[in-house]
């Protein structure tokens, strides 16, 4: 079983302490760091847009990213449906 932790991590020019398990503690570090790079990437395109501003752009982006994801998960899971039933049909012409 895997043990609860707090784990200090600074986001967005921000410190937070957040409460996860061992087992999660790397992905939500990585999570992290993913995201100071993707805020770090649109502070260098729009020097000049406010802190919150370009907090939102970064996560609208970031949305746009798991719906695509979402999207593309979706359209395998029906090209699998797909696929089994045409292997089903060939098996019984077979």
């Amino acid at each position: 079983m895997s043990e609860h932790v707090t784990v200090e991590l600074r986001l967005i020019e921000q410190s937070f302490r957040l409460g996860t398990t061992t087992d999660k503690q790397p992905e939500l570090e990585r999570a992290g760091r993913l995201l100071n790079e993707k805020f770090q990437e649109f502070r260098r395109k729009a020097p000049n847009v406010e802190h919150n501003k370009l907090v939102i752009m970064v996560a609208l982006e970031l949305m746009q990213e798991v719906l695509g994801m979402n999207k593309s998960l979706q359209e395998y899971a029906q090209c699998e449906r797909l696929l089994e039933t045409m292997l089903e049909d060939v098996e019984k012409a077979g």
